[in-house]
């Protein structure tokens, strides 16, 4: 399969690898809430009320106006449908994984992403800077029989040997790093990357002001990759990757998401696929 970088399209889940999937993600997250365990939502917060989460409209504030749940999903409020995409969409263009393989999710401990790689027999380890989310994702490992680990870490300054990892995935974390920060990770990840090892990212595409830390909003273009040429200088200034697939990134034009804080301007997520050099 030719693998695609590209923004976010609804229509990708509709198709024959899709759609099992989707079925195997929502089988996973109704055994893990049947052994009274949880995982993070799509904006990253935890919380054991899920019902006082949904009212409170958790997860509801970014979604566009036309927003349309997939139908029979078991948790909406918590769970839209960008993060199947996105799961989808990784797995599908990225590298095939293979039980030997050893992998990195950057930033995503304790999400719905890293537990779907580690139900699906990966050798996950997981980092984040949260260490109530590290503590979860340990005890997720534990009552669900997976191997993975989760660390309390910076993504600056890996503690892991040179070319441990098979391949790499870091899921809408990029856009809330600055910029150097950004760059720091990328050369941390390449290094712990096997020759020729794949990074896999989403992240926000055309968000006016996505939240950077710790500046908060942020409306500068080294933060906020909006074409070709932000992509390049965001994930390939280090030259430790290279993109696969199509050079010229795809901007299908649609936008799913929007940004209330100002003014409810549009945007989307995208997917790059990044070979270590």
């Amino acid at each position: 399969m030719e693998i695609i970088n590209k923004t976010m399209d609804r229509g990708d889940l509709f198709t024959d690898e899709s759609m099992p999937a989707i079925n195997r993600i929502d089988d996973l997250i109704r055994d893990i809430y049947s052994r009274g365990l949880n995982i993070t939502n799509w904006y990253g917060f935890m919380t054991d009320d899920r019902e006082a989460e949904s009212l409170q409209g958790v997860g509801i504030d970014n979604r566009g106006s036309d927003y349309e749940p997939l139908t029979g999903v078991v948790d909406d409020g918590r769970f839209p449908w960008y993060l199947y995409w996105e799961t989808c969409t990784v797995l599908a263009n990225g590298p095939k994984l293979k039980k030997d393989h050893v992998v990195l999710d950057a930033g995503g401990t304790s999400s719905l992403f890293s537990c779907y790689l580690a139900s699906r027999g990966a050798e996950m380890h997981s980092i984040d800077f949260n260490e109530e989310i590290v503590a979860n994702g340990n005890k997720l490992s534990q009552e669900m029989g997976w191997n993975m680990s989760s660390y309390h870490m910076d993504m600056r300054t890996l503690d892991f040997p040179d070319e441990f990892f098979n391949h790499a995935y870091s899921i809408c974390v990029f856009e809330h790093l600055e910029s150097r920060v950004k760059q720091l990770a990328l050369e941390e990840i390449a290094r712990c990357l096997k020759p020729k090892g794949m990074l896999s990212i989403t992240f926000d595409y055309k968000n006016p002001a996505p939240d950077v830390y710790p500046i908060g909003p942020d409306t500068s273009s080294e933060n906020r990759p909006s074409t070709t040429e932000d992509i390049g200088r965001a994930f390939l200034s280090t030259g430790r990757f290279e993109l696969v697939g199509n050079k010229e990134f795809f901007d299908n034009g649609k936008t799913y998401l929007m940004n209330p804080k100002f003014g409810n301007r549009p945007y989307t997520f995208g997917a790059i696929f990044l070979q270590k050099k």
